[in-house]
């Protein structure tokens, strides 16, 4: 009777989350732009260079906007990326205004946040939209323009786009990591559930004002998750424009595969429980559902097999779907390295979910992450920066 209960539970699963990509697929529709253009401030915490920093910074200069300017803040002059700031801000200075912050080095806060805040400080009375961006995303030339329609357009206060992971090579870490965060990509939006994403958030002006960020990230470790729930706090909604989908190019170890997921579940565990439990049944059902069928059909009961291929077609289904969104929202230099991962996923999908589920599971123990090179320690919500 539990098996079958198993069984059923995992497909269920299977359905809500086909539905949710084909949901996505057939919303993803032209939309009108916004009535207004309000001036934008797109503020961008860096560290170090990495091969896609060059091609980032690129495309933060060629966005299809009117009135915005960047905020780039370091930890250091020494940092690697100052030079090329300072040289990009020295070639922009008649066409965009840029400013380049030194924030130190943080002891009692992300090192991320300890550079946001320091950039804040810079905000002027004519920000009208403040923008979040992470310096690994290549966002195209309507990026900017679809992430704050919904805010421009007198919507909500809040809007988020996510990433579409790239990996730069074929090793299976890159493509694994790649093909399970595809999960989150295209999934259902809605403002009721919907979370901001540090690397690609806007906020209108008056909404961030009425929150008192630097007592909110004074020893937080996420940025997004706490911003959320404040939004939440002050009933505030979060719109997740469809388009917003932006290339992220990725370079994974398994190592450094393990690090970012048990990174990126940890602190959803901490500061959107609820969520991470809503993750939790999505991975671990399907995995003891699918355990279960096999372990049947090996003892004789061949009526499991077919739950089993009920589950392929349904994630044929979902790669499918997924592969038309990834040939709507991004550009054609990206399709060859999306199509790569969903190609992969066809036939890798049980070891891909296998390591999703066992990175997942790893979240429910330790307090410690590393971030950036930097390792900390999470005390209830608040971190601390170990040496």
């Amino acid at each position: 009777m539990i098996s079958c209960a198993l069984m059923l539970a995992w497909l269920l699963t299977d359905l809500v989350a086909t539905y949710g990509v084909i949901h996505y697929r057939r919303h993803l529709l032209p939309l009108a732009a916004a009535p207004d253009s309000p001036s934008v401030v797109i503020i961008v915490a860096i560290k170090g260079i990495s091969e896609s920093t060059p091609g980032f910074l690129e495309a933060l200069a060629n966005l299809d906007y009117c009135a915005y300017r960047l905020v780039f803040a370091v930890e250091a002059e020494s940092d690697s990326a100052f030079s090329l700031l300072t040289a990009l801000q020295e070639r922009l200075a008649d066409r965009i205004p840029i400013d380049v912050v030194v924030a130190g080095l943080a002891s009692r806060r992300a090192q991320k946040i300890h550079n946001l805040l320091a950039a804040l400080l810079s905000l002027r009375d004519d920000d009208r939209i403040v923008v979040f961006a992470d310096a690994d995303i290549l966002p195209g030339p309507r990026w900017l323009s679809e992430l704050i329609r919904p805010i421009a357009s007198h919507e909500v206060a809040a809007s988020t786009g996510y990433r579409w992971q790239l990996p730069l090579d074929r090793h299976w870490p890159s493509l694994v990591v790649a093909a399970a965060d595809l999960s989150v990509a295209t999934a259902a939006r809605s403002w009721r559930w919907n979370v901001c994403w540090g690397g690609s958030m806007a906020i209108d002006r008056s909404a961030l004002d009425r929150i008192d960020l630097k007592t909110l990230w004074e020893r937080a470790a996420s940025d997004d998750l706490t911003l959320t729930a404040a939004l939440r706090g002050r009933g505030m909604k979060i719109n997740a424009p469809l388009h917003a989908l932006v290339p992220s190019p990725v370079l994974h170890s398994w190592t450094s595969l393990f690090s970012f997921a048990h990174r990126q579940y940890l602190l959803i565990r901490v500061y959107a429980p609820g969520h991470w439990l809503f993750a939790g049944w999505t991975l671990c059902v399907p995995a003891l559902g699918a355990a279960t069928a096999v372990t049947a059909a090996v003892g004789g009961h061949w009526w499991t097999l077919g739950v089993l291929f009920a589950s392929a077609a349904l994630l044929e289904l979902r790669l499918s779907a997924r592969r038309r969104i990834g040939a709507l929202v991004l550009p054609p230099s990206a399709q060859h390295a999306a199509n790569a991962t969903i190609s992969f996923a066809r036939w890798a999908w049980p070891l891909i979910h296998l390591i999703h589920c066992t990175a997942f599971l790893s979240s429910t123990l330790g307090h410690s992450f590393t971030w950036a090179g930097i390792r900390y320690r999470l005390a209830g919500r608040w971190v601390r920066v170990r040496p």
